[in-house]
């Protein structure tokens, strides 16, 4: 008789995926739940087999009614008053990709803005490459304690002409990472460029987070800035969110730059967030540029930052236009003598050929058969339709059915030919947005350019002509007078020691009598003045919302009635609605800066109450770039 063989009893042994930790069990997460009427925060207990590796700032999977989700963890508590908490499921990141610095950053953020935590990350931490979380060695956040500045500094500073912007941060650089990290946010790729080889060639070491960068390079990029190993971080707008290590400074280059906005849902924008990170965590703030916006304008005025910069002065000299003529008689000569020591440098307000066309004969503005204007994009590319794009070498007018155009708006590449013929014999090199010129190396060239994008030269320019610089200040949105300001105190900067500035406008226009004395305090109080008694922004907060065409009275009248009964400020001013399309209308909302954050708090409830009622939820933009846009 044979013995059967022994058979062992199987035991399953609990790993402690449902067993919680026995210290700080709960933890607190930003759920992406993708639903602006939810809460932004919920309670999850943490699995025994994860306790070691979940700590605040880590990112996580969770179960969501029924789907799963990205969480982000804030906090890790004893307990939790909320009962039958799910357990965390997966722990998708090695590295927490947020410190306690940034979540209370992203937290007032979202506050600031009306949005949820989740639409602040979006843009904050960039989309995960496990390929580069493999290769970063050091997988433990380094932090080296050190004493936060007790009272952070706050200042505009003022680039002078003469000085080159990316050379003056980057010795800012060097001279403040010896105190701690050092945050530097620009408001394009190529001005990140020009910072990255001017520190490049002080031998500084940086890391660089920008999202035209391969996905793969910025999430690696990040992790570096994330672990501790980036001290000197440079980028653009979303950088701001950055989880510097120890951040002592940060610089914001251009603030009023409308790259600065944030495009998507909720609009954020870099100036704002910068001054909330610096009073959150005691950091040194610099805003560097050529003019300040509104905003900064108001600060500066009310004391809550310093101005500062060298003393310089600009021969400046205006010339009237008197017959709409391209180029005034008398600064002909100027400009030959300026050619004649070196380049000359023409800042035109538009880029392109033409901005439109009109029919000589009978005046009218031309039109394409869907709707659109057409312009004339040069001898090479015809005849355009700004909308549908449609081209055509020949064009005749549809009421008259003549064929002689009238270009309207030049742009760069027509003030090109013009000017080339005004002054033959010289190089005529353009430069926009569309075909940058970084730097030239002619002598003696003609140089067009719009806002922005002049090339450098060595030396600098002879002479820079504002050409319609009154055209400048002429635009219809409430930026026009600070992006003309921009532009024509930015162009003025890469003038000669000898160079002189030759501005196409009235002698009486103020800006001459700043730009002379690179003096914009007087320019800058009275469009104060202006806007306070219009109450506009800066003076006040603006909220755009966009809503319904049937629900917009409804909301006028809830609001009218939330005034009288104290639930909103009674500084709130309502202006609309306004038709914007053919199914939502417009309405601005203005309040005094002291009661925005109460108006602002009452409309994310206000949202969230239709959300829940399962009523259309009207878009928000809280303190846009502009007022006039659609959302």
């Amino acid at each position: 008789m044979t013995a059967s063989p022994l058979r062992l009893r199987v035991q399953k042994v609990d790993r402690g995926e449902n067993t919680a930790a026995d210290n700080l069990p709960v933890a607190r997460l930003w759920v992406d739940t993708g639903l602006s009427h939810l809460e932004s925060s919920y309670d999850y207990l943490v699995p025994e087999n994860l306790d070691a590796s979940i700590s605040i700032g880590s990112k996580v999977l969770v179960d969501f009614s029924g789907r799963k989700v990205d969480g982000y963890v804030i906090d890790r508590v004893n307990s939790s008053n909320f009962g039958n908490l799910k357990f965390i499921e997966k722990v998708t990141s090695p590295v927490p990709l947020l410190t306690g610095e940034v979540i209370d950053l992203v937290g007032a953020v979202a506050r600031r803005w009306g949005a949820l935590p989740s639409e602040i990350l979006s843009a904050a931490i960039p989309p995960r490459v496990i390929a580069a979380e493999k290769k970063i060695a050091k997988l433990t956040r380094s932090v080296k304690e050190t004493v936060k500045n007790q009272r952070p500094s706050h200042s505009y500073y003022l680039f002078t002409p003469g000085e080159d912007p990316f050379v003056t941060m980057a010795s800012w650089v060097i001279s403040r990472s010896i105190r701690g990290g050092v945050l530097v946010v620009l408001p394009e790729l190529r001005e990140v460029h020009s910072l990255a080889t001017a520190l490049t060639k002080l031998n500084v070491q940086f890391t660089v987070l920008d999202a035209s960068l391969p996905r793969t390079d910025r999430y690696s990029n990040f992790l570096h800035v994330a672990t501790g190993e980036a001290r000197v971080v440079i980028g653009t707008r979303s950088a701001i969110f950055a989880p510097v290590v120890n951040l002592q400074t940060l610089v914001v280059f251009r603030e009023g730059s409308e790259s600065h906005y944030e495009r998507r849902s909720p609009g954020w924008n870099v100036r704002d967030v910068a001054i909330i990170r610096s009073q959150l965590s005691s950091v040194d703030l610099t805003f560097s540029g050529f003019s300040p916006s509104s905003e900064i304008s108001f600060l500066i005025d009310s004391e809550a930052i310093a101005l500062k910069g060298k003393r310089a002065k600009v021969d400046a000299t205006a010339y009237p236009q008197y017959q709409g003529e391209l180029l005034p008689d008398r600064i002909f000569t100027p400009i030959r003598s300026a050619l004649a020591r070196g380049s000359v440098l023409f800042l035109v307000p538009r880029k392109g050929y033409s901005q439109a066309i009109s029919c000589t004969s009978c005046r009218n503005v031309a039109l394409c058969a869907c709707g659109g204007r057409i312009y004339f994009g040069g001898p090479d590319k015809g005849f355009i339709c700004s909308l549908c794009e449609a081209k055509t070498n020949d064009w005749s007018c549809r009421w008259c059915k003549k064929s002689s155009a009238n270009l309207l708006g030049r742009g760069n590449l027509r003030y090109a030919q013009e000017i080339g013929r005004a002054f033959p014999g010289f190089p005529v090199i353009s430069s926009d947005a569309n075909n940058p010129v970084s730097e030239i190396d002619n002598r003696n060239s003609i140089v067009l350019a719009t806002a922005g994008m002049a090339p450098v030269v060595d030396g600098g320019y002879q002479a820079v002509v504002i050409l319609e610089a009154e055209s400048l200040f002429s635009q219809l949105d409430l930026r026009s007078q600070e992006r003309a300001r921009e532009a024509i105190m930015q162009s003025a900067a890469l003038l000669a020691s000898t160079g002189k500035a030759l501005v196409v406008i009235d002698s009486a226009h103020p800006i001459v009598a700043s730009l002379s004395r690179w003096n914009l305090s007087p320019l800058l109080s009275r469009e104060l003045r202006e806007r306070e008694q219009v109450h506009l922004p800066p003076i006040v907060h603006a909220i755009v919302l966009e809503i319904a065409h049937l629900d917009a009275p409804t909301l006028i009248s809830g609001l009218n009635a939330a005034i009288k009964d104290g639930r909103v400020p009674s500084t709130t001013l309502i202006l609309g609605p306004t038709r914007v399309d053919d199914e939502n209308s417009r309405v601005i909302l203005t309040v005094s800066r002291d009661d925005g954050q109460n108006l602002f708090d009452f409309l994310v409830m206000y949202r969230k109450k239709r959300g829940i009622a399962k009523k259309s939820i009207p878009h928000m933009r809280i303190d846009p770039y502009v007022l006039s846009h659609s959302l």
